[in-house]
């Protein structure tokens, strides 16, 4: 079973994506956060497998947070969900071991996280 921390600052966007997680066979929710100070605590307490983090742009505050989430946990996985149109950059600027995923359908985008 893999433990995913839910990031996202868009209430309705956090809830469904909180909801595709909880409902997928083989996902448990650790948990939801709302900003990343709420996202570093949740993870520091939670420890799980997977953060899933909604980034609309590259900001600093996206690059500080997956850089502190990856050295808090180093074992995780940092999946980083995009709308953006070229998601590799976002890749070549992350220093942790990150996925991003570009617009995709349901089902892919469930698989990425359990992977």
């Amino acid at each position: 079973m893999q433990r995913v921390l839910v990031v996202e600052c868009h209430a309705q966007v956090l809830s469904a994506l909180a909801d595709l997680v909880v409902e997928e066979p083989g996902l448990e929710l650790s948990g939801i956060a709302g900003s990343a100070r709420e996202a570093i605590s949740l993870a520091r307490h939670m420890q799980p497998d997977v953060v899933l983090i909604d980034v609309d742009e590259l900001s600093w505050q996206a690059q500080r947070l997956d850089r502190l989430i990856g050295e808090l946990l180093p074992s995780a996985r940092i999946v980083r969900l995009t709308a953006v149109s070229d998601p590799q950059m976002e890749c070549l600027e992350s220093p942790t071991r990150t996925t991003s995923i570009l617009k995709t359908a349901v089902p892919e985008f469930l698989r990425s996280i359990s992977e």
